[in-house]
């Protein structure tokens, strides 16, 4: 069956599109948490089980993963965009009480209904990294990676502008659900519908990796000026607050109405610089023509008139042949007899020996190495911390009594920065390792793993701050410090578990840690300690005995974090010294 040639552009382009939905909508639950609670008069520990069976479903991800690896990126995109705006829909129907449900049945209801959203993105989410795999050559492969997690990271941030730029005055929170679900079916389906190929094109179609440097700037550009965008328009908003305040006008800002304005611009820099890719200019050449002409040049060289003559004769060709062949069989015995027996002894080495770090192992021998175990302990730990923050932001920001704009504000800049640091931490730790430093425990640049000990202390750094914050100043801060701890775990996450338990099974080893840090962190962090914590310091002699006002709501909790998080600086510093050996071979090798 012919192969046929096809550029990776547009399939690029529905990929990177689909991948901001995703983010939009898995760490949004701050923006919307704290009204759901009072629209429906649920407990802490009813809203937190919501939140929680959300992140809970990642222990079930590898099931979107085995959906896209069978049935196509295009069918799985569809699929999971449609599942995710339906879910997305009945979960705003019951939230609003458009739709009635009995008691007993409500939260029940709203976690199904979270498990069945984590699920849809997951999908999506797989079907777009499967692309980029699929599609992307080694040399744009890790940039194109770096911007769709980027997009993933900066997805909240930018629904969070989107919806504070149409809201109209005194609207729910609540609206912010269809609104997602609008852009699943605009950004995610219909672009899969219309532009990917099905799962037949593809294992018919040979991809051409066109992206160019320019591609990526342009991308870049995008990530950057989103960032800068919908970060100051948050911190504006605080500022026009404390100037409101000043004027004795206290919460005149709070509903100033739509802004169309703002609506369009940050759509258009979201969504033309990666539909622009489709006619920019690309590389004019092929890998196939580069073969063909290497292969003639092989057998030929130029005369003097510059055209190409051949160096051997067909009858010089043949002798050397026959005389290679001869000498080849006056040894095949000899050669054979010890081929057979060097065989039989790596047989046996390999049916012996277990694999050591560096070298491919699948998911059970992973988990039988101590490195594996004190990495799971790092991650889940510091992935919890950050899911603690999305999914408590709004009861946060009411416990310290601050104004109702620094929920969406904070929420917002804890996007921007976990978006910064996904993107830029796989770079720099990538520059790293050529560094002319000493004493990380290689010989030259600082390993791979040694960003989890950086990750760990701005954690700690973060839930201190967050821990003895009594103003909106240093509770924004750190806000931004988590979410750039936060961020730094996923591109370490993929780089590392492929560099220390090899890349043969790293699609199965990256999807066990995905899913059960966010799984484990989460239930661990934010259901079991943040919520028996405000629990615990809700007033029972105030008129309102579900929510807990003062800092010592959160305080506990964020100190409780920050001593955990001590434990991962050790357990980082032990994956760094256990793995230094992995990263000494990279340094010697081609």
């Amino acid at each position: 069956m012919s192969t046929k040639e096809r550029s990776n552009i547009p399939s690029v382009i529905c990929a990177l599109m689909a991948s901001l939905t995703t983010g939009g909508t898995t760490y949004a639950f701050g923006f919307y948490g704290n009204t759901l609670k009072k629209t429906l008069d649920l407990t802490q520990g009813q809203i937190g089980a919501i939140s929680t069976s959300f992140f809970c479903a990642g222990l079930f991800s590898w099931i979107p993963g085995l959906c896209a690896d069978k049935l196509g990126t295009k069918f799985s995109i569809a699929l999971g965009g449609c599942l995710g705006a339906a879910s997305l829909l009945e979960f705003w129907a019951v939230s609003r009480q458009f739709v009635i449900i009995e008691r007993q049945f409500l939260v029940p209801l709203l976690s199904v209904l979270s498990v069945m959203i984590f699920l849809s993105n997951a999908m999506v989410t797989g079907s777009v990294f499967k692309i980029i795999a699929a599609t992307c050559g080694p040399g744009s492969k890790g940039s194109a990676v770096g911007i769709a997690k980027g997009y993933v990271g900066l997805g909240a941030a930018m629904y969070g502008g989107l919806f504070e730029s149409l809201r109209q005055r005194n609207q729910s929170d609540l609206d912010f659900i269809p609104m997602a679900a609008f852009f699943a079916i605009v950004c995610a389906v219909l672009p899969a519908v219309t532009v990917l190929p099905t799962k037949q094109q593809v294992d018919s179609t040979s991809f051409e990796d066109n992206l160019t440097p320019l591609h990526f700037r342009i991308l870049f550009c995008s990530l950057i000026t989103m960032a800068i965008l919908v970060a100051g328009s948050s911190l504006l908003s605080l500022f026009q607050e404390d100037a409101d305040a000043y004027d004795g006008n206290d919460g005149s800002s709070d509903d100033l109405g739509p802004n169309y304005g703002m609506f369009f611009v940050l759509v258009t820099v979201w969504l033309a610089p990666i539909v622009a890719l489709r006619y920019i200019p690309t590389s004019p050449t092929s890998d196939g023509v580069e073969l063909t002409i290497i292969d003639e040049m092989d057998e030929e060289e130029h005369d003097e008139e510059g055209n190409f003559r051949p160096t051997t004769s067909r009858t010089d060709l043949k002798v050397s042949r026959e005389t290679d062949a001869e000498d080849c069989q006056s040894h095949s015995e000899e050669h054979d007899t010890l081929l057979r027996a060097e065989d039989q002894v790596n047989l046996n080495t390999e049916i012996t020996r277990k694999p050591i770090l560096g070298e491919d192992m699948n998911l059970y021998q992973m988990l039988q190495t101590p490195t594996a175990l004190l990495m799971l302990w790092t991650t889940t730990i510091l992935v919890g911390s950050g899911t603690v923050e999305t999914n408590n932001m709004g009861e946060m920001v009411e416990a310290l009594g601050l104004a109702k704009s620094v929920g969406p504000a904070s929420m917002t800049l804890f996007s921007v920065a976990q978006c910064a640091s996904r993107v830029l931490t796989g770079v720099i730790s990538e520059s790293a390792l050529q560094w002319n430093v000493r004493g990380f425990g290689i010989e030259k640049g600082i390993p791979r793993p040694m960003f989890l000990v950086f990750a760990s202390i701005l954690g700690f750094t973060a839930h201190l701050t967050l821990g003895f914050a009594r103003n909106k100043l240093f509770f924004v801060l750190g806000a931004a410090l988590s979410g750039g701890a936060f961020g730094m775990v996923w591109p370490m996450l993929v780089l590392v578990t492929g560099e220390l338990f090899g890349t043969g099974n790293v699609g199965a080893n990256y999807m066990f840690f995905d899913g059960f840090t966010s799984a484990t962190g989460t239930l661990f962090l934010s259901q079991i300690v943040a919520q028996r914590v405000y629990d615990k310091h809700i007033d029972a002699n105030s008129e309102d005995t579900t929510t807990c006002i003062g800092m010592v709501c959160f305080r506990q909790t964020h100190l409780i974090i920050a001593a955990l998080i001590v434990s991962c600086m050790a357990t980082s510093l032990a994956t760094v010294y256990a793995s230094r050996h992995v990263y000494n071979k990279r340094l010697h090798s081609p």
